[in-house]
């Protein structure tokens, strides 16, 4: 049981470890579309990284706030997405949310991530 702990904290803590595992380990079968699927199962990772990180660096429990700001741009996108076309295709505008949610993680895991170096560098400095 200690080996799974083990390895969820790693991934929690490196998401972008697990990124690439995915990617490598899809490639074979999912050839071009191995990027999304890596990207679709990483942002579950991604969306307790950046939280658990934001806490272990200055304290702030920031789940909520993902949460509801998730929720706000999912709703956003279908407003745009109803008023583009009056019929919206559920598994498209799902998966533009999500690989949206993907890369707004990742751009904050990584400004959170050089913060903590930085902050890092500078409290040993």
């Amino acid at each position: 049981m200690t080996f799974l702990h083990t390895i969820g904290a790693i991934f929690i803590f490196a998401p972008f470890l697990a990124f690439i595992m995915f990617v490598l380990l899809s490639r074979k079968k999912l050839k071009r579309r191995s990027i999304g699927f890596s990207a679709d199962l990483t942002t579950f990772l991604l969306f307790i990284s950046v939280p658990v990180s934001v806490e272990s660096l200055w304290g702030l429990e920031i789940s909520f706030t993902v949460a509801i700001t998730a929720i706000l741009i999912a709703i956003f996108l279908l407003v745009i997405e109803w008023k583009k076309s009056k019929e919206i295709e559920v598994l498209k505008y799902i998966r533009k949310t999500w690989r949206l949610y993907f890369l707004l993680l990742s751009v904050s895991y990584i400004l959170i991530w050089a913060t903590g170096l930085a902050l890092t560098v500078i409290s040993f400095a």
